[in-house]
């Protein structure tokens, strides 16, 4: 019998009742009127998104797309996520014979997209389960995470909520400790960028709508490509941002940068120049450099998104990100670019940057802190074996991991369970939108 003993359940830390009440109830949404707005901006998530942004756009500025940057093994497995998700979205791509007079195409495609979101919930949790090392107590967490972010299969729309929700799995993949500090340019390039086309293939194929406020200056799904399309510019760039339409910069550098790979989809898919597609885009492209184009864009994410109630009311928090407030005010992390960055600090000389190696250059710090969290047996009074596999009985060994509170207003709120199979009223979506 081991030695180690557990927490004394009568009397709990609270510590102990933080860590079994995350354990019990899972990610839940917190803003629910305009009053919990000043708590979500005083809370350990919004520093950590903000602190996550500002130090990811200060790896990757003078990076391009087409670079070769460190690519680790658990990067890859994450990344393999995203080829299942493509090849579902192929699998339930709406036929246009589908439909007929009594049925829409309209609804053919609104169909086939909550079965791709059902198909999406289940391998979603299967893959990061394969992705990610079986001890880690966040895999469910992270999961609620990642399948927010592929829209909202009730209203048939997408938008920076979802976008959040993306950046809130990233950063809790760093918070959690399962990617490094040398992985914060690919997340950024590779990962982030998978996920992009994803959601513009989904957005093609199933015809979501925008969901966003009036007040946002980007005329589009997504926000953060151009906050890091420009992160990425602000170093050692061939091109000033009021040349982003010449035709000879497009063709040489579209594959190498956000900004030019997104403007140029932007062009394509509504048909017409920059100025009469996307007018405020347009005039924050007129500032002079690329860095005073990122600040602009990112007072205005700040501003208009994360202090947007629509959007953040849809957010869910939990261990990673967490919705407590900061026990002491902390400066907010904002990132100034246009400079290099090594062994996490900024250097302008030249002559100083050319004498390091090149694999010095990826030894900065995390961009998000480190979370360290208890351990269940700690405050459940057992120890149990690290090496021990999910056996096929394991479901209700798991159930107190995976239990959440359900917003019956939420289609994406339902329960799931690894070794269940997809069936058609497995969701709340499902039920919600029987008979249709």
């Amino acid at each position: 019998m081991s030695s180690k003993l557990g927490y004394d359940v009568t009397d709990p830390t609270v510590q102990v009742l933080r860590a079994s009440a995350f354990m019990q109830n899972g990610p839940v949404k917190q803003v629910r009127s305009l009053e919990d707005l000043d708590r979500w901006v005083r809370s350990q998530a919004y520093h950590d998104v903000i602190a996550y942004i500002s130090n990811t756009s200060r790896a990757i500025q003078g990076h391009r797309l087409t670079q070769d940057f460190p690519v680790t093994e658990q990067m890859r497995r994450l990344c393999e996520i995203f080829d299942g998700l493509e090849l579902l979205i192929v699998e339930h791509a709406p036929k246009l014979e589908d439909s007929n007079l009594a049925l829409p195409f309209a609804q053919v495609r609104s169909k086939a997209y909550r079965t791709w979101m059902r198909q999406m919930f289940q391998h979603v949790f299967s893959k990061l389960d394969e992705a990610i090392n079986v001890n880690c107590k966040h895999i469910n967490e992270l999961g609620q995470y990642l399948r927010r972010s592929f829209g909202n299969s009730n209203t048939l729309d997408f938008g920076p909520a979802n976008e959040l929700m993306f950046l809130f799995f990233l950063c809790g993949l760093f918070r959690a400790g399962i990617l490094l500090a040398k992985d914060t340019v690919a997340a950024a390039l590779l990962l982030f960028n998978r996920y992009v086309h994803v959601m513009r293939r989904l957005i093609s194929t199933f015809g979501l709508s925008i969901a966003k406020d009036p007040s946002y200056t980007i005329e589009d799904y997504y926000i953060l490509p151009y906050l890091w399309g420009a992160a990425q510019l602000s170093l050692d760039c061939p091109f000033s941002p009021m040349q982003c339409e010449q035709g000879k910069i497009m063709d040489s550098y579209r594959h190498d940068y956000m900004m030019l790979d997104i403007i140029d989809h932007l062009q394509k898919t509504r048909s017409g120049p920059l100025s009469q597609v996307a007018l405020q885009l347009w005039s924050i492209l007129s500032i002079p450099t690329w860095p005073q184009v990122y600040r602009g864009l990112e007072r205005n994410y700040i501003d208009h998104v994360l202090s947007s109630f629509g959007t953040v009311e849809q957010a869910i928090f939990c261990e990673l990100m967490s919705f407590e407030a900061l026990l002491s005010s902390v400066h907010l992390n904002r990132a100034h670019l246009g400079v290099h960055i090594m062994d996490g600090k900024e250097k302008e000389d030249e002559d100083e940057l050319e004498q390091k190696q090149a694999e010095d250059l990826w030894q900065f710090s995390a961009p998000v802190s480190r979370y360290v969290s208890m351990e269940p047996e700690s405050f459940l009074g057992f120890q149990g074996s690290k090496a021990r596999r999910r056996s096929e009985d394991s479901e209700e060994e798991r159930l107190w991991m995976l239990r959440q509170l359900v917003d019956e207003n939420d289609p994406n709120s339902e329960m799931f369970f690894p070794d269940r199979e997809v069936k058609g009223r497995d969701s709340l979506t499902s039920v919600a939108n029987e008979g249709q």
